[in-house]
């Protein structure tokens, strides 16, 4: 309790306008207060830390790593209070503009996200997206630390205080070379594990339903090449005699591309569950709650489309 009497709460938004801004002079005029208030104010941080915090780089204030670290906590907790004053018509679609950054499972750059971002564009044409590929294994740290508003990835094991909402199914099927020497119209458990195979590192390593950690069957693969992307196995198989698990809507989308064909997988479970995660921190900001509805709304619609 002695440490919450001794700090000024004042000093949130101050340490988040430094952080952002990398300028004292800058941070003054963003939170309307003199530049000797800023530095007066930097320095009780900088007591309260036990830390530089800030660092003097030519004309920038740079970061110490205990400030990167800080950061995040102290960010959510300054959205957190500032949503608390201000009441649910404050966020405008129509007029609000906010980039928003995603990690994404590898596909639905081709499925969802395009007919996703259409619909939004009609209700919000000033949000941007930034979208990456999703590799890390800690969707927990990865939302904690805010380097992503939303994580879209199968189905797979988060600390039960990471939000999640179930987006749509994805159908997987075994695709390969329409003329493939050894495999015609069916395709049996033991001729699927007897051929080579291609994954997407990040992915099917990961605990989901494209991995052994739920389908034993799988460990047994012989993966003889690893792709950064799911589109990337779709050459490859066309132009070997090697297997890929895919997605369905995907295959379908590049049959008259590639020379492809593609068969059920002869394994009891053949859909990967679709979900959005989020961290709580995040359950109070207008614009992130709005978008949320949106995907969630959109992710059932995209189901019924594809039924």
């Amino acid at each position: 309790m002695s440490a919450m009497k001794n700090t000024d709460l004042n000093l949130i938004p101050i340490f988040v306008a430094i952080y952002e801004e990398q300028s004292l002079s800058k941070s003054a005029d963003r939170l309307g207060i003199t530049q000797p208030a800023v530095s007066k104010a930097l320095k009780r941080l900088r007591d309260i830390y036990n830390d530089t915090l800030f660092l003097r780089e030519n004309s920038s204030m740079l970061p110490t790593p205990r400030a990167i670290d800080i950061y995040p906590a102290i960010s959510a907790a300054l959205t957190n209070y500032t949503s608390t004053i201000n009441n649910e018509g404050t966020f405008n679609p129509a007029t609000a503009e906010r980039v928003y950054s995603f990690a994404v499972i590898s596909g639905l750059g081709h499925t969802f996200l395009p007919a996703f971002f259409s619909k939004l564009r009609e209700h919000a044409p000033h949000l941007h997206f930034e979208i990456h590929p999703k590799f890390s294994k800690d969707t927990e740290l990865d939302l904690r630390l805010q380097r992503y508003d939303f994580v879209i990835d199968a189905e797979h094991f988060a600390p039960t205080f990471i939000k999640s909402q179930h987006l749509f199914d994805e159908e997987i099927v075994a695709v390969m070379n329409a003329d493939h020497p050894r495999i015609a119209d069916e395709m049996s458990l033991e001729q699927f594990l007897a051929e080579q195979h291609t994954v997407v590192s990040g992915w099917q390593a990961r605990s989901s339903m494209m991995s052994g950690a739920q389908i034993s069957e799988l460990d047994s693969r012989k993966i003889v090449y690893r792709s950064s992307a799911i589109t990337e196995c779709l050459p490859l198989v066309e132009q070997t005699d090697i297997l890929a698990l895919c997605s369905k809507r995907i295959v379908e989308k590049h049959l008259s591309v590639y020379n492809i064909k593609a068969l059920p997988v002869p394994l009891d479970i053949n859909k990967i569950s679709i979900n959005l995660y989020w961290h709580p921190s995040r359950n109070t900001d207008l614009g992130h709650v709005w978008l949320r509805k949106l995907l969630i709304k959109e992710g059932i619609a995209f189901k019924n489309s594809t039924m």
